[in-house]
């Protein structure tokens, strides 16, 4: 069946080369039903292949990037694809952001076509004909930066599907990492895909973290993986730390069953029926305060270590979802109780928290 595969594939490229779009997608409806009824060494080899033809490819033909997402999807390993679809990515979001300046000095005062394929001659056209105001770039690139405009969905579609890998997002390197959140921070007013992809590449994977209570004196050491936001932190942390004090835990109710399992396994939105109710509110070490709309990543480091100081949560936040990534499993771990020396030492260490957020006058009344 791979060889089946190879030469469905090298069809494919001679498609692609004719420029002939019905005859592509043909060819790409082809491959993906052999690959899918081939089973997973059909999937694997149809990701092999398919996997040093993207870095040349854009436009319509950026499709096939979705097409080794669905191979994924369907069974085959993502880790072909490590070394080229970030990177991709990475560049169609830059491109991307520079096509507005671009078209508003090629064209000035009208619109900018809508990103479809059927506009794509017209702003490709446009671009690579401003030769007066181009100071340098090659036609080659400004077809590409044109091209972007169309083709960025298909790269963020396929990397969205591949992040949500543990395996695959330890091979990005973490310099492509910022540039992908770099990238997608610029587009991510007009893309909701590039927000995602930024989130994605900010996710940590084995990741140490200290958590302080001060008004017992107590710390925790845990590791996490996999964790999309701090909403689902927020949840998942209530499972791990609340139970009973007599066992070194923190006093408190413990989260709804339904909580946490919108947070790891089950249905991830809970709605205005059923939210989840976070426990605390959580301060970094550095004293700034961690806002359930955040990511990990962002949590500060104090002495290396990213640390969380738990108050009380002073009133009810709800959060109707329980985790962003649907089917990207979290794992946050309760390695140990901290010795109280070692408490005493972080404590000392923790700058006092800025309680400049929405809940911090807030006080719950008395029973």
């Amino acid at each position: 069946m791979p060889s089946e595969i190879q030469r469905l594939v090298d069809e494919l490229v001679t498609e692609m080369r004719s420029g002939s779009a019905p005859a592509y997608r043909a060819a790409m409806k082809r491959l993906a039903d052999t690959a899918r009824a081939g089973g997973p060494e059909s999937l694997r080899a149809a990701v092999d292949a398919l996997a040093p033809l993207l870095p040349g490819l854009g436009g319509d033909f950026a499709m096939t990037a979705v097409l080794a997402g669905a191979c994924v999807e369907w069974g085959a390993s993502p880790m072909a694809l490590a070394d080229v679809l970030p990177r991709r990515a990475s560049e169609a979001m830059m491109l991307n952001e520079s096509v507005p300046e671009f078209w508003g000095k090629a064209a000035p005062g009208r619109p900018l076509p809508e990103p479809v394929s059927a506009s794509t001659g017209r702003l490709v056209g446009t671009l690579t004909g401003a030769t007066r105001w181009r100071r340098g770039v090659d036609k080659n690139t400004m077809t590409r930066i044109a091209l972007s405009w169309f083709d960025m969905e298909h790269w963020l579609k396929a990397l969205i599907t591949v992040m949500r890998d543990a395996g695959f997002r330890a091979a990005v390197p973490g310099d492509v990492k910022a540039e992908l959140r770099e990238h997608a921070a610029a587009v991510a007013h007009r893309s909701q895909s590039a927000a995602w992809v930024g989130a994605l590449a900010a996710v940590l994977d084995d990741e140490p973290l200290e958590v302080i209570d001060p008004r017992t004196q107590r710390g925790y050491a845990l590791t996490m993986s996999g964790v999309g936001d701090n909403g689902q932190l927020h949840i998942l942390l209530a499972d791990r730390l609340v139970g009973n004090p007599g066992q070194g835990l923190v006093a408190g109710d413990r989260p709804a069953r339904s909580w946490v399992e919108a947070a790891t396994g089950g249905n991830p939105r809970l709605g205005p029926a059923d939210p989840a109710i976070r426990c605390f509110r959580l301060f970094d070490g550095q004293g700034a305060y961690v806002s359930p709309e955040g990511v990990p990543a962002d949590i500060g480091l104090l002495d290396g270590t990213r640390v969380l100081v738990l108050h009380p949560p002073n009133g009810h936040y709800a959060l109707q979802v329980g985790r962003v990534f649907e089917d990207m499993m979290p794992n946050l771990r309760l390695d140990r109780i901290l010795e109280p020396a070692e408490t005493e030492r972080r404590i000392a260490r923790l700058a006092p928290a800025v309680e400049n957020d929405l809940m911090a006058g807030w006080r719950t009344a008395p029973a």
